[in-house]
């Protein structure tokens, strides 16, 4: 019970700030109709109690996964177990973010679908599992981070050039929408995971940071 009291404060300082906003606009620039701004109020409440209760799932249960995970793959010694495993991790993990989901049906409402929910959360997800994939061997290897980064970036950037305006847009927004309530914990716990079997404290204290990144 007391963790899921510390997870609905987390929620609430979360959403309270959107919602203050809102309120406010309520009342002096932009007035809703009040049946709905009385949804979104009672949306706001049903997000802060879903939000807490998925919190403590995730500290229950994909935390100690993941760092049990890391453990257990990096312990094979094989470099194709442990990119597999990061492919197949990062898919899973990704097609199961709300956050995405959300992000990828709005997407498909507004381009009246033309791009579908499902090509979204696919693609995305790809990437996601190639980049923890990546990580996952940069670690075991000593790669450092900045490097990965650099090259990352630059072929994002030369993509950019040959892509539309509104793509960007859409990337840009899938790319936050994979930092969630699900995803993070997850790879933050299979990089602790990984990286505790490290000697150096200080690089395993990078690496497992670095893999969100």
């Amino acid at each position: 019970m007391n963790a899921l009291v510390e997870k609905m404060r987390e929620a609430l300082f979360s959403v309270l700030p959107i919602t203050l906003i809102v309120v406010l606009l309520n009342f002096t620039l932009t007035p809703l109709e009040p049946i709905v701004f009385g949804r979104f109020l009672l949306g706001g409440l049903l997000i802060i109690v879903g939000l807490a209760v998925l919190l403590v799932g995730v500290d229950i249960g994909i935390t100690p996964i993941g760092s049990h995970m890391g453990s257990a793959i990096v312990k094979s010694k094989k470099i194709w177990i442990i990119a597999a495993a990061g492919l197949l991790l990062g898919f899973f993990v990704s097609v199961a973010e709300p956050d995405l989901h959300i992000m990828a049906g709005q997407v498909e409402f507004v381009t009246s679908g033309l791009i579908s929910k499902s090509v979204i959360l696919i693609v995305v997800s790809i990437g996601i599992a190639v980049m923890l994939a990546l990580g996952l061997v940069r670690i075991v290897y000593n790669i450092p981070l900045y490097k990965i980064l650099i090259v990352i970036y630059l072929v994002i950037l030369g993509l950019s050039f040959f892509t539309s305006a509104e793509f960007l847009a859409i990337s840009f927004d899938a790319s936050g929408a994979t930092t969630g309530a699900l995803t993070v914990p997850f790879i933050l716990a299979l990089a602790i995971g990984v990286s505790t079997l490290k000697k150096d404290s200080k690089a395993s204290e990078k690496d497992s940071f670095g893999l969100v990144a």
